[in-house]
C-alpha cells in the first residue's frame, strides 16, 4: 500500500486562500454589492456608447472633424509628426502592453467568470437582475431557459395554490395612507387603502399601440392614487409599453385574454374586493367574479403563509411593486426603488414578502417592477422611478377612485 505524499506548506497555503476567497465571495452582501457593480458598470457603458454614437453621427460634429483634418494636413510638419506619434506609439514599454491586454481580457471575460463561474450567490442575482430587466432577451444569447431555471431556482407552483376567499366587513373609510418604508439597501413607499372597492384596473388610452405612464393613466381616470401592475413584451427593449399579456379586466370585463383556455397567472379583486392571486382560466375568473385584473406574478403570501421560504426568490436585486391585503379588506400598495447607488440598490422578492407580512398581508403579490415600478399619489410621482427619462410608459394600473 503506497503512501499518499503530504501536501507541500504551499499548498495547504493556496487552498486555504481558495476557501476562504469562496467563503468571502459567496457571502449574500458581497456578491449582491458586486452584482449590482457589474449591471449598474454595464448600464453606464452602455449609455455613454448611445451618447458618443448620436454625438459623432450628428452632422456638425462630422463636417467640423472634416475640417480640423484637412488644416492639420496643411501644416508643414504634419506627416513627420504623424510619423513620430506612429513610432512612439508602437515602441511604447512592454507592461504597459501587458497591461492594456490584461484588462482587455478582465473586461471581456468579467460576464463569463460571473455566469460560469463557481460564484452561485453573485450568478444567481445578476441572472434574475437581467432577467427581469428591460432587455432579458440578453441572457439568453449565454444561457438556455433550462440553465437559467436552474440558476434562479424553481418558483412556487402557483397552479397548485387555492386561497380562501376572505371575509370582511367593507368599511366607509375614504382615508389613505402612505408609510415610508426604510432600510440599509432601499427606499419604498407603502400605501393603505381600507375600502379595497376602490382599487380598480386602468389602462392606456390605446394599448395596441403604445403605453401612458402612471400619471397619465391615474389624472385621464381621475384618480388619487396608483402603482403600475400587469406585464408586458417589450423585445426590443424600446419601453413602448404596448403588447400588454395574458389577461386584463377592468369593470368585470375581460379587455385583454377573455377567449384564453389555458390557466394563466392572475392577481386581481373580486367584485366585492377581495385580492386573488393564482392561476387560473378564464372561466373560473368570471366564477369567481373578478372585476378589476392584470397577470403578472407571483404570489409571495396566501393564506397568511410566506410562499418563499429558500432562498430570495431567484429574481435578483431590483425595483419592486406589489399589492397585498390584510384580513379587515385594507389594501396595500408597495413601491421599492431601485438601480440607484446612494439612494435606493433595490430589493428582493424575498424583501417585498417580509414588508408585506409584517404589514398585516394576509395575501399579497408581486407586479411588475423594475423601471415600471411607480407610485402616483395626490397628483405627483412620490417615489423616485429607475428609467432615467423618468416614468416608463405601461399598459395597465391599479388605481384608487
Amino acid at each position: 500500500m503506497t503512501r499518499r505524499p503530504a501536501d507541500s506548506p504551499i499548498k495547504i497555503a493556496l487552498a486555504k486562500v481558495k476557501n476562504a476567497w469562496e467563503a468571502f465571495i459567496n457571502k449574500p452582501a458581497v456578491a449582491k454589492t458586486l452584482a449590482l457593480a457589474v449591471i449598474a458598470w454595464s448600464v453606464v457603458c452602455g449609455t455613454l456608447l448611445k451618447l458618443w454614437q448620436a454625438f459623432i453621427s450628428l452632422p456638425v460634429i462630422a463636417k467640423t472633424a472634416e475640417w480640423i483634418m484637412r488644416q492639420l494636413k496643411r501644416l508643414p510638419f504634419y506627416d513627420k509628426a504623424a510619423a513620430i506619434a506612429a513610432a512612439v506609439l508602437s515602441r511604447r514599454k512592454l507592461y504597459l502592453r501587458f497591461l492594456a491586454i490584461n484588462l482587455a481580457l478582465l473586461i471581456v471575460a468579467s460576464p463569463l467568470i460571473v455566469i460560469y463561474g463557481p460564484f452561485s450567490n453573485i450568478k444567481r442575482t445578476v441572472v434574475g437582475a437581467i432577467v427581469t430587466s428591460r432587455h432579458p432577451q440578453y441572457i439568453t444569447w449565454l444561457l438556455s431557459e433550462a440553465q437559467i431555471r436552474k440558476i434562479v431556482g424553481d418558483e412556487v407552483d402557483v397552479a397548485k395554490l387555492r386561497q380562501q376567499v376572505l371575509q370582511f366587513t367593507k368599511r366607509e373609510d375614504d382615508t389613505l395612507r402612505l408609510v415610508n418604508i426604510s432600510s440599509s439597501r432601499f427606499q419604498g413607499y407603502l400605501l393603505e387603502v381600507p375600502d379595497p372597492t376602490r382599487v380598480k384596473a386602468a389602462t392606456a388610452r390605446d394599448i395596441q399601440e403604445k403605453g401612458d405612464t402612471v400619471s397619465t393613466i391615474a389624472l385621464t381616470n381621475n384618480a388619487i392614487a396608483a402603482i403600475n401592475a400587469g406585464g408586458f413584451h417589450d423585445p426590443q427593449g424600446t419601453g413602448t409599453g404596448r403588447l400588454p399579456y395574458g389577461v386584463i379586466i377592468s369593470e368585470g370585463k375581460f379587455l385583454v385574454g377573455g377567449d384564453i383556455t389555458d390557466p394563466v397567472q392572475v392577481i386581481g379583486l373580486t367584485k366585492s374586493g377581495v385580492l386573488m392571486a393564482g392561476t387560473y382560466t378564464a372561466n373560473e375568473m368570471k366564477a369567481m367574479n373578478l372585476a378589476e385584473g392584470v397577470t403578472f406574478g407571483p404570489p409571495l403570501i396566501i393564506n397568511g403563509k410566506k410562499l418563499i421560504t429558500e432562498g430570495d426568490g431567484g429574481w435578483g436585486i431590483a425595483p419592486r411593486t406589489a399589492i397585498g391585503q390584510r384580513q379587515d379588506g385594507t389594501i396595500l400598495l408597495l413601491v421599492i426603488d431601485g438601480r440607484q447607488p446612494g439612494y435606493s440598490l433595490g430589493a428582493t422578492l424575498l424583501d417585498v414578502q417580509n414588508i408585506l407580512y409584517e404589514q398585516g398581508a394576509y395575501n399579497a403579490a408581486n407586479l411588475d417592477g423594475g423601471s415600471s415600478t411607480t407610485l402616483f399619489y395626490n397628483g405627483k410621482v412620490v417615489n423616485r422611478p429607475a428609467d432615467m427619462l423618468g416614468e416608463r410608459m405601461i399598459p395597465t394600473a391599479f388605481i384608487v377612485k
